[in-house]
């Protein structure tokens, strides 16, 4: 993969000129990330989307990063245009290798913001925190809040419409497909799952299922068809922005104090349009399995989004809604996945044992 991405990256940069190329761990959707060192000291991140992605979608994809640059969100990194290939292409930064297409970008500084390690055992009866990491977790939500609200302000100008709200339309579509898979999801053979914390994980969503699938499945798709029916404002969202999104660092206050300021968003292939409310509601959940008041959890977020744009109420409710139907869904995603459709994912098991345990919390925070 290497050799791929050095022979991709002589577009943009003279070979002489290339230091090093590091792999970076990357998510779930099959991208990769390399970190490039220049000798001058430059870094770029090289990616390649995930394959049979088309050149049409990155150009819609950097289409939104161009237009949040050049109206003022200087935390999306600065694309690099490739004149080898893209002379004739005015907007063009996507170079397309016959299988998949790559994109040279700005490094983004700092890292997203992390738990303490004595705090992860998200099974834990008493997940409190002492009160300086209660404190800096609420200050990375807020100051993460305000980042996507500055995003969502510096893209406006690419449309704005009134519709029925698509995260709603499309978690009511989701749950209608999951509702008659839940008997066999309960009745799978877990033994199957070989790794330990994988299968235990899945054991605990199952006893979650049996125990309030039905009930909580029929209300929300009662409170998804209550809320289709209303329209709402949209414009271009990231619909996929969580705590390993957005990258803080250190800086020091007037009274050198260390605080957690935003160096810069990763990661906008899921840019589409959406309600806003869909941002916080992805947001936040990144957060709630580590919090001990949801209430002061939601006025972080909203509070930080206030500081960078106006949130109207019907948004504010459509984020609550949305966090707490995703939460299921998610949840039942992956059981549907690893039990049913015996698929497989770059992660490790326990990454992904990770990932169900976090939806487990985020439900049990939620109380629904």
């Amino acid at each position: 993969m290497i050799d791929a991405a050095r022979s991709v990256l002589e577009n943009w940069l003279e070979r002489s000129r290339i230091q090093s190329i590091d792999p970076i761990a990357s998510g779930l959707s099959g991208a990769a990330v390399f970190r490039i060192t220049t000798t001058d000291g430059e870094m770029w991140a090289l990616k390649r989307y995930p394959i049979h992605t088309p050149l049409s979608r990155v150009d819609e994809i950097h289409l939104v990063m161009v237009t949040a640059k050049h109206n003022g969100c200087d935390l999306v990194p600065q694309l690099k245009r490739c004149p080898s290939i893209n002379a004739a292409v005015a907007d063009r930064s996507g170079i397309n290798d016959g299988q998949h297409v790559w994109e040279l970008a700005q490094w983004v500084a700092g890292e997203p913001w992390s738990e303490p390690i004595a705090g992860v055992d998200l099974f834990a009866r008493d997940t409190s925190t002492d009160a300086e990491t209660e404190r800096r977790r609420h200050e990375a939500m807020s100051r993460g809040a305000s980042a996507i609200a500055k995003f969502h302000r510096s893209v406006r100008s690419l449309g704005i419409h009134q519709q029925p709200p698509p995260c709603v339309l499309a978690r009511q579509k989701r749950l209608k497909e999951l509702i008659p898979l839940m008997n066999a999801i309960m009745a799978s053979d877990r033994a199957r799952i070989e790794h330990p914390s994988l299968r235990f994980s899945l054991q605990m969503a199952i006893e979650r299922f049996r125990a309030d699938w039905n009930r909580v499945a029929n209300s929300f798709l009662a409170t998804m068809a209550a809320l289709s029916r209303h329209s709402v404002q949209t414009q271009i969202v990231l619909r996929d922005v969580h705590a390993e999104h957005i990258f803080f660092a250190d800086s020091l206050d007037g009274d050198s104090l260390k605080t957690r300021v935003v160096t810069g968003m990763i990661d906008f292939d899921a840019v589409r349009i959406d309600a806003p409310a869909t941002d916080l509601a992805r947001w936040i959940s990144s957060f709630l399995p580590m919090c001990t008041d949801v209430h002061n959890a939601w006025h972080s977020v909203l509070a930080g989004y206030r500081l960078e744009s106006s949130l109207n109420e019907q948004q504010e409710v459509l984020a609550q809604h949305v966090a707490q139907v995703s939460a299921w869904i998610n949840l039942a995603n992956w059981a549907s996945w690893l039990l049913l459709e015996n698929q497989n994912f770059s992660y490790d098991d326990e990454h992904i044992a990770q990932r169900i345990d976090q939806w487990i919390r985020v439900i049990d925070k939620l109380g629904k």
